[in-house]
């Protein structure tokens, strides 16, 4: 009887050995571990960035130039390529018809010149004689002053359609408006030009200074340039960098393109650019006040939203955020955030909100 019952204990001391071996294991893994996170600190620092953009380069001034009269062009003084002064001839045109007006209209001025001091000598002799009682009737001498008085208006207006005439024959000299380079030459001797804008004679431009546009996007209407000056690189000229002043903003969004025109200007004495070229512009822009700089990976972009993950108390919080400017390590954003704040410096859609993570040092 002794026998059997050590054999039936042993059993029961071999399961109760494996129940307690289990429930020391299962102990452990109800405790949750928590996300171990490294913290950057949320302070203002300026914001600035390098915009790679592309302008055009174009003349300071210039000039289409068309004829203001008809006629046939009866010399071309000038050539593409030629310097030009303000004032000086391009060409010449001819208009025979004009000239036969001018001829006909300082007739017509002589004529009326001529009548109005007839009339005028005697309305003269007349008002002398009519000092005289009863030598000169009254009504007689006012038609006299009558005449006098409209072959002067006749006269006053010859000579101002004789004036008209003359400036219409200046248009037959074709001028420079300033000083430049001819750049298009469009006519030939004996062609034929008319005023409807149609023919265009010449085109002049003025290169000693250069005007470089370039379409800076809306986002960045509200910075400022540094020093006020930009530099840029053609093709014509590889290695190359010429340095630009900011000289006038349209201070006007395009609709179509959404961006600003910022004008640089050149010096360009020597020559060395052309308009009508491309330039590769770096503008070193910066914003009006400080901002918040973040390195990229703690900033979180899914298809809903964009944004950066606070830690509050220990545990997390999602920050919806807009980006701005983008430099080689970090970029600038905003939200609802304050300098202090601390974000996880590498966020990620796993770090759910409100958990409680632990601080890297």
């Amino acid at each position: 009887m002794k026998t059997i019952y050590y054999i039936l204990l042993v059993p029961v001391y071999l399961l109760a050995a494996c129940g307690g071996n289990q429930t020391e294991k299962a102990t452990p893994q109800g405790l949750p571990e928590k996300p171990a996170v490294k913290l950057i600190t949320l302070q203002l620092e300026p914001v600035s960035n390098k915009l790679n953009l592309t302008g055009e380069i174009i003349p300071f001034d210039r000039a289409n130039i068309y004829a203001r009269t008809p006629g046939y062009v009866k010399e071309v003084k000038v050539d593409i390529g030629s310097k030009v002064t303000k004032g000086q001839v391009l060409c010449i045109l001819d208009a025979p018809e004009l000239k036969a007006a001018q001829a006909q209209s300082q007739s017509n001025s002589m004529g009326a010149k001529s009548k109005y001091e007839s009339s005028k000598s005697t309305y003269l002799r007349l008002l002398k004689a009519a000092q005289t009682p009863g030598a000169v009737a009254d009504n007689e001498l006012e038609i006299a002053r009558n005449q006098m008085l409209t072959d002067s208006s006749v006269y006053q207006a010859s000579r101002s359609a004789t004036q008209a005439n003359k400036a219409i024959e200046d248009y037959l000299l074709i001028r420079s408006p300033f000083n430049g380079v001819v750049t298009a030459r469009n006519i030939f001797k004996g062609d034929f030009v008319d005023n409807t804008g149609k023919t265009l004679l010449f085109r002049v431009e003025d290169n000693s200074s250069l005007r470089v546009d370039v379409a800076v996007p809306e986002a960045f209407n509200s910075t400022s340039l540094k020093d006020n000056e930009a530099t840029f690189t053609v093709s014509a000229n590889p290695g190359q960098v010429f340095k630009a002043k900011l000289a006038r903003k349209s201070d006007a969004i395009d609709p179509q393109t959404r961006s600003e025109t910022w004008e640089l200007t050149f010096p360009n004495a020597n020559g060395l650019l052309k308009p009508g070229m491309f330039a590769q512009i770096v503008l070193p822009v910066s914003r009006p006040k400080e901002g918040f700089l973040v390195p990229f990976k703690a900033v979180v972009t899914t298809q809903e939203r964009k944004f950066v993950i606070k830690v509050e108390n220990g545990k997390t919080k999602w920050v919806d955020v807009k980006t701005g400017f983008t430099g080689k390590e970090k970029t600038e954003i905003a939200g609802d955030l304050k300098p202090g704040d601390q974000l996880v410096a590498q966020a990620n859609e796993e770090l759910k909100e409100g958990i409680v993570v632990q601080i890297k040092q």
